[in-house]
């Protein structure tokens, strides 16, 4: 009884509202037009200062929404809705040269990115969610007994003036948009991508149409988390995997900075990922010899005219030391990845003549199951550093450890001859196929190609 005591003492000094023009849909008929009365017009800005004292209150359950009573109307830009792609819901952005803020609504809006409107504020509230402003209707009390701003009657309370306006998103870095400055506001983060963890992921559950968080990072490490509705058209697709630009709303949850994706069309992805060093493939020679003793615990694996490649996933070959041996390891485990492929792909060698391959492989942890095996061999005379994928790979034939041999102990390939091709050379490819499920560590050293005796 006090808690709707408390609700109705706060909300019975609430003015008529103004009777509005339409903020229709686009694409809808538009309800009957009627008188719009706006008021002296403001700044987002000075919107926001009218919570500034509220939202300083550490204790958010001693917050109560603040009611505008002043004959004000607020201008600006739509630059995000919930009329593209499903990841906002009952909601907008506006903005102004000051800042952004969110308008909730009591039903789905009807305002497109681009639309220019006024929005009438006498008599709407202005309330927080996890400390980021929210501009709407009528306060409500929610289970826990904290209020909460409800949404506005956008019909009665905005004005469309015109659509199809740009919008000109801030190019920021992550570090820039972790700032109450961009907080409600419209930018471009470039030179980002999603982290390795995230690789394989989709950008929600699609699934149970649960809401999830993805890590953004950029090239220096700093991080945002990416927040996408298990609703939005893009729910259930795999995260893109390379590194470009992404352009959204800045958001905050109780000090968490959060990125909103508006338009899904604007990800552009298909960069080389931060981190990726360039692998020339070499030229041929006549024998390969590697021991991987060269590399530390955890290194990634880079040697002069070789190739550590992934086309699924995001994960490569690492040198690993186990007894004081140094060697190559592929591995699933614990990689979120639902595929994983990665290529250790040798220095080209010379053909003409009849060459002998061999090489040792040993396993540890075997996840794979039936069929499946985690490594295969192959060749090819026609790949050429850059066509991984249209290349022809022939596989070899070679003994390789087996779920029955015992972990961590190295197993003879045997001799493996090389195909012989007048005038030619040919690379060799030790391909890793995986998932965080079959996520078996398979490993190769001492690695050699010689001529045949």
């Amino acid at each position: 009884m006090k808690k709707s005591g408390k609700l109705f003492g706060l909300i019975a000094v609430i003015a008529i509202l103004f009777v509005a023009g339409s903020c229709s849909d686009n694409n809808e008929t538009p309800p009957p037009e009627m008188e719009f009365v706006a008021g002296e017009t403001v700044t987002v800005q000075q919107v926001r200062a009218l919570y500034a004292d509220q939202l300083a209150i550490s204790d958010y359950t001693q917050r109560h929404p603040v009611e505008i009573e002043h004959n004000w109307a607020l201008r600006g830009i739509i630059t995000a809705s919930d009329k593209k792609d499903g990841n906002f819901y009952k909601e907008a952005y506006i903005e102004d040269a000051t800042g952004g803020l969110r308008l909730v609504f009591e039903a789905n809006s009807g305002l497109y990115i681009g639309d220019s409107v006024i929005v009438n504020l006498k008599g709407l509230w202005l309330g927080d969610y996890g400390n980021f402003w929210q501009l709407g209707g009528t306060p409500y009390f929610q289970e826990d007994g904290t209020i909460r701003v409800g949404g506005m009657n956008m019909d009665k309370q905005c004005l469309k003036l015109s659509i199809g306006n740009p919008t000109h998103p801030a190019s920021v870095t992550i570090t820039q948009a972790r700032n109450s400055a961009y907080l409600g506001r419209l930018v471009k983060l470039d030179g980002v991508q999603f982290t390795d963890a995230m690789m394989g992921l989709t950008w929600a559950d699609a699934v149970n149409m649960v809401t999830e968080n993805r890590t953004l990072q950029d090239c220096d490490d700093k991080t945002i988390i990416v927040r996408t509705s298990g609703y939005s058209s893009a729910a259930g697709e795999v995260l893109p995997a390379g590194n470009g630009s992404i352009t959204g709303i800045v958001t905050i949850f109780n000090g968490t900075y959060q990125f909103l994706v508006r338009d899904f069309d604007e990800v552009d992805m298909s960069g080389t990922r931060c981190g990726v060093v360039e692998q020339p493939l070499g030229t041929p020679v006549e024998t390969l010899s590697e021991d991987f003793e060269s590399f530390g615990d955890d290194d990634d694996i880079y040697i002069n005219g070789w190739q550590n490649l992934a086309s699924a996933g995001s994960r490569i070959w690492l040198a690993q030391v186990y007894s004081g041996n140094s060697y190559a390891q592929a591995t699933g485990y614990y990689s979120n990845l639902s595929s994983m492929v990665t290529w250790l792909i040798t220095r080209p060698v010379t053909i003409s003549t009849q060459k002998i391959l061999s090489f040792q492989t040993a396993k540890a942890y075997w996840e794979h199951t039936g069929t499946n095996f985690p490594m295969d061999l192959l060749i090819s005379t026609d790949y050429d550093g850059n066509n991984l994928a249209t290349a022809t790979w022939t596989p070899l034939d070679a003994v390789l450890a087996q779920k029955s041999d015992p972990d961590h102990t190295f197993i003879n390939s045997g001799d493996v001859n090389l195909p012989v091709a007048a005038g030619q050379s040919a690379v060799i490819a030790f391909r890793y196929t995986g998932s965080n499920t079959e996520s078996t560590s398979y490993r190769i050293d001492n690695i050699t190609v010689s001529a045949a005796k």
